[in-house]
């Protein structure tokens, strides 16, 4: 077992080979993906992509529930559908307001989401990241976003399983759905490139975004995409 410090993101070269090792294959596999999109012209290219992410979820997420591939598989088939968008951000709040819609942000704390971060790295790459992390004094968001940051910091909520469980389900989706339309964008050559954080396997995305920056970076990250899908729940009420 290897240890990240978030700290010290230049130490670990089995993180470091992990990362990008992860990233080679999906570009590849984004390569071999254009190409088959180019040959059979005669086929519905949203059909050849959401074929290409259902054979990712059957290889990422064996061990989940049928409820949670199922949930998975129908974000998938909408988030296909949708135009590229320039925020991947953006894209996954708005698909996921549409299908899975919970409202959690006054419910957790931001070691509620770093708990979740760690977990999911060490049980998908295997690594254990240094669990420290800070809490931003001046976040670099808006005015609205850093308001709800403070008090997501600083508040006293107790997240319990169920919502812990929750919490979990809507990073895994966010997180999935911004990869789908990090993939369009390559494939439209929209963006020519992209780093080891926002293309890659779920988990070692974070992994790399933790060595590329640090936890708190990935805390915050994680905190904007639940703002942006609780604004996107809140434009569709």
């Amino acid at each position: 077992m290897s240890v990240v410090s978030s700290s010290s993101n230049d130490a670990y070269p089995n993180a470091s080979k992990l990362c990008e090792n992860g990233h080679s294959i999906w570009i590849e596999q984004v390569n071999k993906l254009k190409e088959s999109l180019n040959t059979l012209n005669n086929t519905d290219p949203c059909n050849i992509i959401e074929h290409f992410f259902t054979q990712a979820i059957n290889t990422e997420f064996t061990s989940e529930s049928s409820e949670f591939k199922n949930v998975l598989k129908q974000l998938l088939s909408f988030s296909v559908r949708q135009p590229v968008n320039d925020s991947s951000r953006q894209h996954a709040a708005n698909v996921l307001s549409n299908i899975y819609r919970y409202r959690i942000l006054n419910q957790i704390r931001l070691s509620d989401i770093r708990n979740h971060a760690v977990f999911t790295i060490y049980s998908k790459c295997g690594i254990a990241v240094d669990t420290y992390f800070e809490r931003f004094s001046s976040p670099p968001g808006s005015a609205a976003q850093n308001n709800d940051y403070s008090k997501v910091a600083h508040g006293n909520a107790i997240c319990n399983a169920e919502t812990t469980k929750i919490l979990s389900n809507i990073l895994t989706y966010f997180q999935f759905l911004k990869r789908v339309n990090e993939v369009k964008q390559q494939l439209l050559e929209v963006e020519p490139t992209c780093s080891p954080s926002r293309l890659n396997w779920m988990g070692t995305m974070w992994l790399a975004a933790v060595k590329e920056k640090s936890l708190s970076d990935l805390i915050w990250e994680h905190f904007l995409d639940l703002w942006y899908y609780n604004e996107a729940i809140t434009c569709l009420n």
